[in-house]
């Protein structure tokens, strides 16, 4: 079984819109998370990551599923659905900035595969187990997307 060694919080606000950060290195957008320490719990990974990249305090409300990388890059996440129960939006080094988006209607560069891990949140069912190939095709693709969407870091949250 191959450890799970990212997770990342899919919040959404009372309109539906989910919470993204855009990152500085690798460039994207995607739902605050981060790196599972050593025998750390990857629902406790997603409320400490939450906090100190974007301000906010969150509760696990779901387990969504767990997503395995194949391709070029190697892994697996955990991802989970949670409500912000406190703090504010803040940007941070990790978070260069925040929005609140339309889950169908994501930034162009959003990291492709974040994508089906958002609907999956949507879908209010059972955790999923899905594989997930990342290509060198999809990473010139979310290149060619950062290149095309200009990214407006001004003062503030979402």
């Amino acid at each position: 079984m191959t450890r799970v060694v990212g997770a990342q919080a899919v919040i959404l606000d009372p309109e539906g819109r989910v919470l993204l950060q855009f990152r500085s290195w690798p460039p994207g957008w995607e739902p605050p998370g981060g790196h599972v320490g050593a025998g750390e719990d990857p629902a406790a990974t997603v409320v400490r990551e939450t906090r100190e990249e974007c301000g906010l305090e969150v509760e696990i409300v779901r387990q969504v599923g767990n997503y395995h990388f194949r391709g070029i890059r190697v892994g697996q996440d955990a991802v989970f659905l949670a409500r912000s129960v406190g703090g504010r939006p803040r940007r941070s080094r990790e978070a260069l900035r925040l929005t609140w988006a339309d889950p169908r209607r994501l930034p162009a560069a959003t990291f492709p595969w974040f994508r089906q891990r958002i609907l999956d949140a949507l879908a209010d069912g059972p955790p999923v187990e899905r594989w997930q190939e990342v290509s060198l095709a999809d990473v010139l693709r979310h290149g060619r997307a950062l290149l095309a969407e200009p990214l407006r870091v001004g003062r503030g949250g979402p």
